[in-house]
């Protein structure tokens, strides 16, 4: 049998192994009817109406009304909505009286909200590790360009700028090669040096993004040493009747000429879902105070499907399908290539496709069963300039094959998650460089074609010991990973005139084709305890790890003289992990407050062998400390007074030096009150202070101190359709300033100036 069909076949026969599984499972049905309203008795759109401990749900109609098939038994019903407090309903076996929830504004966050971070539905508050969570509705306030640009205002999370379009994010100190990066479960590549794979993601479709700060990689696997980013996209759900609706949201931003609008339409039923959404969005060269950042433009388009089934009431058949596509995007920021150059990606995509089977309530102890298999492709070109006598072109298609087969299971006051996480990253690229004067291509191998194979086998016990005060989470891991690699050649040809040369007399190899395999190993101890109904206390220990990624292993670059090599035989980075925290969750005050110790052991680096010859080692050892504190406090009536900071401190402690790309102190302080019932205003206040605890080589920042003015209407109608109007001002005073971790080059190095926003969201 052909090898390629035995993926699909093993995925079948899963499939048929759940149905026989939960045949004798499936239940008679009832129909919940009722209605959600806020205190005024004023019907509440868009409120989430969950049975608890299962995925079931639906969303309150435009009228607060709301249908809901559920089992016969007993059921306790879940209603929460962003900015009120949740309401929980319990419904004996066989009522099915007409419901009426009534839900209390709540003008501090209390951690009600659901969370999937940690592989299962629960809420906020009972999560032990650090957990940030960016919403829609902070997305709608302000004017993102991508999901770093969201993440920027959750403390212990840092933008670096690579450019406007191009951003990632730096997690207590860490940067994209110890993160996981994932949308809907999928991973987006590994985590890697590769940049930009946080702009390959319509920000219009995000519903929220779940960050882990810290160690994760019992869940997680390879690469989750700093943390982990979660980008959930808009959730299809299955309605109550048949229903369909929609929305539309247009946006103009000053300081790039930036335009943007997108389209969503959802339409479902109780055994169907579909939902559509695009967006385009067009920019110019950014302005800063000091001068236009060149090569800052960018333009992208977007398309995004998902669509669901129930052939069951405890089936679910889920389909996504993704299509990012970007076009002439500026590259302001690199050190690779001189200040002169011009750089931008002439194109480059993503594409996703998705399938997931679950099944509810199995047995009495299995929760839930479900199976995602997933396919990504990110095609990445890039024209780079360095002077008008030579062109570099380089080109590489990133495919990523994963496979999550994961149970979920409750024993009394256990619940264990365990499962099987396979995926497989392939590549495949060449660089061209063009030399205008001689009419010769060389065609160069940063890398040879290669395959990074893992298969993580992980298990989560979540304990809440009698009396409900302490849950103890208790998770393990083990990897096998596999790494194959083609033949890897200096130079793969040259040409000259149009005449081609296959085996140019300098070609050499570099890489033997050859498998190698390796064995890695996680764990993780998380405590929650309650000393008051409104306060928690929380510890975490984590063992993480991170195979080195096909770059470090496979790199072949020469630029200006220099030339950077990978090495095979590179170890794992391994890191040891603590975390304490602090939690106050109130009506009128929240306050989270964790400190933390990361120790990183054969970490990756550059070791300089020579004047011109740079080699991946395991040399590095480095100890990461700090903390943050965020809080949210109501001083009187709907004004709300909110506050974060953080500080991290890198230290290489073999060479007794600190490390780079470390923030420096950072302050965001904001108010927030509401306008006479047209809606409400915040005023923000950033700050950062001077980093001199810098690397050898690496450049001090002084620090900065910015004002921002964000507005929201409340709803309004226009011509039947319910309207939400956004306006601010980033940047009020046009201050000149620089991000410490930020890759900017050239003459203009400095952050965007004053930007005026506006934006309009059309319901209907």
């Amino acid at each position: 049998m052909s090898r390629r069909f035995s993926p699909l076949l093993t995925a079948f026969a899963i499939i048929i192994f759940i149905n026989v599984l939960s045949a004798d499972g499936v239940a008679q049905d009832r129909r919940l009817t009722g209605s959600v309203v806020r205190e005024s008795g004023v019907p509440l759109r868009g409120a989430h109406v969950q049975v608890v401990g299962t995925r079931q749900g639906v969303i309150s109609g435009e009228d607060g009304r709301f249908v809901l098939v559920v089992a016969e038994e007993a059921v306790t019903l879940r209603v929460t909505h962003l900015g009120y407090m949740p309401e929980e309903r319990e419904l004996a076996a066989g009522e099915s009286a007409e419901l009426r929830i009534v839900l209390r504004e709540a003008s501090v966050d209390v951690g009600a909200v659901t969370v999937t971070a940690m592989r299962r539905e629960e809420s906020l508050r009972d999560v032990s590790l650090p957990l940030s969570i960016t919403d829609a509705a902070h997305l709608q306030r302000t004017a993102p360009v991508s999901v770093s640009d969201a993440l920027d205002a959750e403390a212990g999370i840092s933008l670096v700028r690579d450019g406007i379009w191009g951003t990632d994010v730096n997690i207590r100190g860490l940067g994209r090669a110890n993160v996981v990066t994932l949308i809907d479960g999928a991973r987006i590549e590994t985590a890697t040096n590769l940049a930009a794979g946080l702009s390959l993601i319509d920000i219009h479709d995000v519903e929220r993004i779940e960050v882990i700060r810290g160690a994760a990689s019992t869940l997680y696997g390879t690469g989750a040493t700093g943390g982990v980013v979660n980008i959930v996209t808009g959730d299809g759900r299955f309605g109550d009747i048949p229903r369909i609706n929609g929305t539309v949201n247009s946006s103009y931003s000053t300081v790039n000429d930036g335009a943007a609008a997108s389209m969503g339409v959802e339409a479902s039923d109780e055994a169907w879902f579909l939902r559509l959404r695009g967006s385009m969005r067009s920019a110019g060269d950014a302005r800063t105070p000091t001068g236009v950042l060149r090569d800052s433009r960018f333009r992208d388009r977007s398309l995004a499907v998902h669509a669901g089934v129930r052939p069951y009431s405890s089936h679910e058949i889920r389909l996504r399908y993704q299509l990012f596509d970007a076009r002439d995007v500026g590259i302001p920021g690199g050190a690779s290539f001189p200040a002169q150059a011009s750089a931008r990606y002439p194109d480059e995509l993503r594409r996703m496709l998705q399938f997931e089977y679950g099944v509810q309530e199995v047995t009495d102890a299995l929760d839930r069963i479900s199976l995602r298999l997933s396919n990504q492709r990110i095609d990445r070109n890039v024209e780079i300039i360095p002077n008008p006598a030579v062109i570099l072109r380089p080109s590489a298609e990133h495919m990523m094959n994963a496979a999550l087969l994961q149970t979920n299971w409750s024993f009394g006051a256990h619940q264990v998650i365990a499962g099987v996480d396979a995926w497989q990253r392939s590549y495949t690229g060449r660089r061209l460089r063009e030399v205008q004067a001689s009419n010769t291509i060389i065609a160069e191998l940063p890398l040879p074609d290669a395959r990074f194979q893992n298969i993580g086998l992980f298990v989560q016990d979540e304990w809440t010991v009698p009396g409900e005060r302490l849950a103890l989470t208790l998770g393990a891991r083990a990897d096998r990973i596999h790494v194959r690699n083609d033949a890897g050649y200096n130079l793969l040809y040259i040409e000259r005139d149009g005449v081609r040369d296959d085996t140019p007399a300098n070609r050499r190899l570099l890489w033997e084709s050859r498998d190698t395999e390796e064995y890695s190993w996680s764990a993780h101890f998380g405590a929650l305890y309650r000393l008051s109904p409104r306060l928690d206390v929380t510890l975490n220990l984590a063992r993480s790890f991170r195979a080195p990624s096909l770059e470090e292993r496979f790199q072949f670059i020469e630029l200006g003289g220099a030339t950077w090599l990978g090495d095979i035989a590179l170890a794992a980075e391994k890191g040891s992990f603590i975390d304490l925290g602090l939690r106050v969750y109130d009506e009128r005050v929240r306050v989270l407050a964790n400190a933390f110790v990361n120790a990183m052991n054969d970490l990756v680096v550059d070791e300089q062998r020579n004047d011109s010859l740079y080699v991946k080692s395991n040399v590095g050892e480095a100890l990461l400390y700090g903390g943050e504190v965020s809080m949210e406090y109501q001083a009187f009536r709907s004004v709300v007074l909110h506050a974060r900071m953080a500080w991290v401190r890198g230290r290489d402690t073999g060479n007794d030096t600190d490390l780079p790309g470390i923030p420096p102190l950072n302050l965001r302080f904001g108010l927030r009150l509401p306008l006479a019932g047209y809606g409400t205003a915040e005023l923000l206040f950033d700050a950062a202070a001077d980093q001199h605890a810098v690397a050898p080589g690496e450049a001090t920042t002084a620090g900065y101190a910015l004002m921002h003015l964000h507005l929201r209407s409340e709803a309004f109608r226009v011509a039947g359709v319910s309207t939400i109007a956004y306006a601010g001002i980033d940047n009020i005073f046009d201050r000149a300033w620089r991000r410490h971790i930020s890759t900017l080059r050239g003459l203009i190095i400095g952050e965007p100036g004053r930007n005026v926003f506006v934006r309009l969201q059309l319901l209907f």
